[in-house]
């Protein structure tokens, strides 16, 4: 059991995140246009606050996250809502493939900084979204570690992200960038720890 499966059990009473995954899809929908029924991917869905903000009751959206206990409430949540168009399921980024030119949007909300390898996150992304598709990345700012420390940092790979280092990787995928924006602060520790809002495309 890794530490998510864990923390899902109190998962949807985290005020801060619910909060940073509002302000994450309200800047995303006045930067683009989404159409009625996108095909969309929550990648490190997490309960679900991304894909449930997201639902029109028309589109699709499909959770992945690596967390049992994740997949396990937003599919429980799913069925209480009764929303038939929204499901997750459970995918390790590192040793699985994505379907390919399969989604109109990419999300993925403070779930990169888990991943080591960001240019291959980042490439498999690319590679799921169709043509005209958009990736919108929500994460951490770069910080000096401490973001995490209450969890000594277990499954940490990034102690966020510089902007000029994150928009290079994106030019160096072949993606174009749509906005970057400062969007959402977090306050703990005594410190403060931005969050940016990424939008690209194709």
């Amino acid at each position: 059991m890794n530490r998510f499966d864990e923390a899902s059990k109190t998962w949807d009473k985290k005020q801060s995140s619910m909060e940073s995954s509002d302000t994450c899809v309200k800047d995303l929908l006045s930067k683009i246009d989404l159409k009625e029924d996108a095909n969309i991917l929550d990648y490190g869905c997490g309960t679900g606050f991304i894909s449930f903000a997201l639902n029109n009751q028309t589109n699709n959206v499909i959770g992945m996250d690596y967390s049992d206990g994740m997949v396990e409430i937003f599919n429980k949540k799913a069925l209480e809502l009764d929303c038939e168009n929204i499901k997750a399921i459970k995918h390790n980024m590192n040793e699985e493939e994505l379907p390919k030119n399969n989604f109109d949007l990419v999300i993925s909300s403070m779930t990169m900084h888990h991943i080591k390898d960001t240019k291959m996150f980042l490439r498999k992304c690319k590679d799921a979204i169709k043509t005209d598709g958009i990736i919108c990345i929500n994460d951490l700012y770069e910080e000096d570690g401490t973001f995490h420390a209450k969890h000594k940092n277990d499954g940490v790979e990034h102690f966020g992200y510089e902007k000029n280092t994150l928009l290079k990787l994106i030019e160096e995928v072949g993606l174009k960038l749509i906005s970057y924006k400062l969007i959402y602060t977090h306050y703990r520790n005594e410190k403060e720890y931005p969050l940016f809002n990424l939008i690209v495309k194709k």
